[in-house]
């Protein structure tokens, strides 16, 4: 009984049976297969990951051709906007420059108009400004000299045979 006591107590057979334990277990668990298919799986997400990887690495060297000439785009697209805003601020001057000389021209023809007709109306004013001063010196003339009433008749009358 000793030995039994003694094989009891021992470590190697404790550490046999606790092996013994385990396998059976991992028997009836089926460890093995879950190792095996959780290695699986890791493996299968590595090569998901490097096929990630390298996806991102391509899709980064794209993004770089892509982005390589964006500041020779970027100036050229500068150099056409300043050309266009250049087109343009020559063609508004030149088109404000019409306006101005068209407004001008109209502004002359318009003064040229009412100098014209300020013009006539002095004239017609002057006139008869003019008649009404020769009749006024005439009617004095006739009253102070009854004579040129009859020499003004005779110089008239022979003015319309004339005319005649």
């Amino acid at each position: 009984m000793e030995l039994l006591k003694l094989i009891i107590e021992s470590n190697l057979f404790n550490f046999l049976i606790m092996i013994a334990i385990i396998a059976h277990v991992a028997k009836k668990f089926n460890f093995a297969q879950k190792i095996d298919d959780s290695i699986a799986k890791i493996k299968e997400t590595i090569e998901k990951s490097e096929l990630a990887k390298e996806n991102s690495i391509e899709e980064l060297q794209k993004a770089h051709e892509a982005t390589k000439n964006v500041h020779i785009e970027s100036e050229q697209i500068e150099k056409q906007g300043q050309e266009n805003l250049s087109n343009m601020k020559e063609k508004i001057t030149l088109d404000s420059e019409k306006q101005i000389n068209t407004i001008k021209k109209n502004a002359d023809k318009i003064l040229d108009a009412k100098e014209k007709e300020i013009v006539s109306n002095l004239s017609k004013k002057t006139v008869l400004a003019s008649f009404e001063t020769a009749k006024k010196h005439i009617i004095r003339l006739l009253k102070e000299n009854p004579d040129f009433h009859q020499k003004f008749i005779k110089e008239s009358i022979k003015e319309l045979n004339r005319l005649k």
